[in-house]
């Protein structure tokens, strides 16, 4: 590992120009460097130095320093040794007083780019060993990438000392050199290092300009690269959060990745939410792959039939929407076959996503069917078409009446639903009334939100008698009724109920009411850690939100977080949001979590 002729070039040179040509060596003061070439010499050696202190483990790259001294340290103790052992104490290589720093500019697999003298020792000789060793020690370890700067080289600056410093790591520096925000952070997105990235937003915003447009334009480039970043993840849950981060801020950069998992991911379930996604975000380009996934899976999956259907429509195909499932009734109408039974089950679950006015006759033929589950799937269908056509009316009252509670309680679903979407009838209003009464708790549930959707004025009275209902079932709906007549208080009771269903249903009916039943929500700090989750979405107490957002869960943390952004605005959290994403492991269920919150407060 000597690489040090030019040192010892030096020193023996100085030594034999200070040594008397003729002296002879005195017994016992022949010294050596190497034990090969002796020296004579009439002076004493002062004793060896000390080795020299580590570097200072609080120090920026400590670790590196030290690694780095592992390629410094031989050949400059062997010149200090030669010149201790070789030259007399009076020589002018043999001042303690000598110290040169050298700045060491390095690549990112450690090879030596340049070597500058940033301080002169007075002493030629001295400089250009120091100069040497310097040059001589590459290649140095690949310093990690956090330690290298924006122009991908570490500079190390480095004294060497004839004292007990010697050149010691302790005698060392790491720094980095950081170009600004607008030459920084499109490096390193294109680099994918998003750590860093991130950090360079919250040290941006953190100086004090986290109201400039220019940071919360990289930042919400930095956000959206992390989304992105966690939609290419191998994690199926980091997959799902970003698909519904994407969906949620509309990133429509992202149309690219949710369309390669719309149409090739494995799990049928990250399919369906990614084409949701895609409908969010408004990807029209998505329309023709949306029809071709819909007429290739016709009701094979339920879930990504109806999920295809429904962002088909959203994206603007409901017109190629109604010829499919028209067509498929068709094809199916005879019903003598299983092709043809499976026709008129995909025609159902498409037309119970969006409304298809043209298919209505058909699908109220379907609620004579043998099946309970067929005429189940027309109600669904009626009451999505109930909004477009209210004919669709006719038969959904019908469905009420059916003998098979499952269809009951389907239709009077679907009715809630398409009141909750604004259209509303006081004929069937008063058809599920008597409902609340029904044996079968399912339906006397759908019937509670039914009546209150569809006369919220007179849905008090009608629920006087269902409200003294024990089902839990039932009191997952009365949860929502409650608060929407008044009657709060009775819900945020149900916060105690054995039924985790009814607590989880009280704790959203609390937070999807007034302010008043917001604060009740907010105000209960003896929530279950899911319903903790849903309370942080409501609380406007700062000073709690600031502590839960260092809380060790990172889904408490960054519900926290996300409530933050929505109280403060994203310039005022910018340089927070930004710290934790840095922060945390990339790809990350908590880094996407706060990139998507952070993008979804506009």
């Amino acid at each position: 590992m000597k690489r040090w002729p030019r040192v010892w070039t030096v020193v023996g040179c100085l030594a034999l120009a200070g040594c008397p040509s003729g002296a002879k060596p005195k017994a016992g003061t022949t010294v050596t460097a190497s034990g090969e070439v002796p020296y004579p010499t009439d002076f004493t050696p002062p004793p060896p130095l000390p080795p020299p202190p580590a570097a200072d483990g609080k120090a920026f790259g400590a670790k590196y320093l030290d690694l780095a001294y592992a390629r410094i340290g031989d050949d400059w103790t062997t010149f200090l040794e030669d010149c201790r052992l070789r030259l007399p104490p009076q020589h002018p290589l043999n001042d303690a007083r000598l110290a040169a720093t050298a700045g060491i500019t390095l690549d990112a697999q450690g090879h030596v780019v340049e070597v500058t003298l940033l301080e002169r020792s007075g002493n030629d000789d001295f400089d250009e060993v120091a100069r040497a060793v310097a040059s001589d020690a590459g290649p140095f370890p690949p310093p990690e990438r956090a330690l290298l700067s924006d122009d991908d080289r570490l500079y190390l600056t480095w004294l060497f000392a004839r004292d007990d410093r010697q050149a010691g790591a302790a005698t060392a520096s790491l720094r980095r050199v950081e170009w600004p925000i607008d030459r920084a952070v499109p490096k390193y997105l294109g680099d994918g290092n998003l750590t860093e990235a991130s950090r360079r937003v919250a040290s941006a915003a953190t100086g004090g300009d986290a109201a400039q447009a220019k940071v919360l334009g990289y930042a919400e480039r930095v956000m959206t690269a992390v989304v992105r970043e966690g939609l290419a993840s191998p994690d199926p849950a980091v997959q799902r959060l970003a698909i519904t981060a994407a969906g949620a801020a509309r990133i429509s950069s992202a149309a690219r990745e949710l369309r390669s998992i719309a149409d090739g991911a494995l799990d049928v379930g990250m399919r369906a939410a990614a084409i949701d996604a895609l409908a969010a975000i408004g990807d029209l380009d998505a329309a023709p792959m949306l029809a071709m996934i819909l007429e290739r899976d016709q009701g094979a999956n339920t879930e990504l039939t109806g999920a295809a259907a429904r962002g088909l429509a959203r994206l603007g195909g409901q017109a190629r929407l109604g010829e499919i499932v028209v067509a498929w009734f068709v094809a199916g109408k005879p019903g003598k076959t299983p092709a043809e039974r499976a026709r008129t089950w995909a025609a159902l679950i498409a037309a119970g996503q969006a409304p298809v006015p043209a298919a209505i006759s058909e699908v109220s033929r379907m609620l004579a069917d043998r099946e309970p589950v067929v005429r189940a799937a027309a109600c669904r269908a009626l009451g999505a078409a109930v909004g477009a056509d209210a004919t669709a009316w006719k038969g959904l009252r019908k469905g009420l009446t059916d003998a098979d509670a499952s269809v009951r309680a389907t239709c009077a679903n679907a009715i809630a639903d398409a009141a909750a979407a604004g259209t509303r009838s006081r004929a069937t209003f008063w058809q599920v009334a008597p409902l609340l009464k029904d044996r079968d708790e399912r339906v006397r549930a759908a019937a509670v939100l039914a009546v209150l959707r569809l006369e919220p004025a007179r849905a008090a009275m009608e629920l006087t008698a269902a409200s003294r209902d024990k089902s839990p079932v039932v009191l997952a709906s009365l949860a929502e009724a409650w608060v929407r007549t008044g009657s709060g208080a009775k819900t945020e009771a149900l916060l105690a109920h054995e039924s985790p269903a009814v607590r989880q249903a009280a704790a959203r009916a609390l937070l999807a009411g007034d302010d008043k039943a917001k604060a009740m929500l907010a105000a209960r700090a003896d929530l279950e850690p899911a319903l903790r989750l849903l309370a942080l979405a409501v609380t406007s107490d700062r000073g709690a939100l600031e502590a839960a957002s260092t809380d060790p869960e990172p889904s408490v943390r960054t519900a926290a977080a996300a409530r933050l952004v929505l109280l403060r605005g994203r310039a005022d959290t910018v340089a927070d949001v930004a710290s934790q994403v840095a922060s945390a492991p990339p790809a990350s269920a908590e880094r996407v979590r706060l990139a998507g919150a952070w993008l979804a407060a506009r």
